[in-house]
């Protein structure tokens, strides 16, 4: 099994999770590796960003969008 095989099957399964999660009205738990992972999309987007002055500069602009949407949308905004 490939990695990107590997992530597709665990983001389908945290979505199920999700999802149960939602219909059960109970919190969703996530592994602390998870965790740890989707901070380190959202710091690698963050200095890849950094380092080409502008999302659509990166090599994967819509990768960084993406993660640029959800640090937005779960973290909030950052104080100017």
């Amino acid at each position: 099994m490939t990695p990107a095989e590997q992530m597709l099957i665990a983001a389908a399964d945290l979505n199920a999770k999700v999802a149960s999660a939602k219909r059960s009205g109970e919190a969703v738990t996530v592994p602390p590796a998870a965790v740890s992972e989707l901070a380190y999309l959202l710091e690698s987007c963050g200095r890849s960003t950094a380092q080409a002055g502008a999302i659509n500069s990166t090599r994967n602009p819509a990768l960084v969008e993406h993660a640029h949407d959800i640090a937005r949308t779960y973290l909030g905004e950052l104080p100017r």
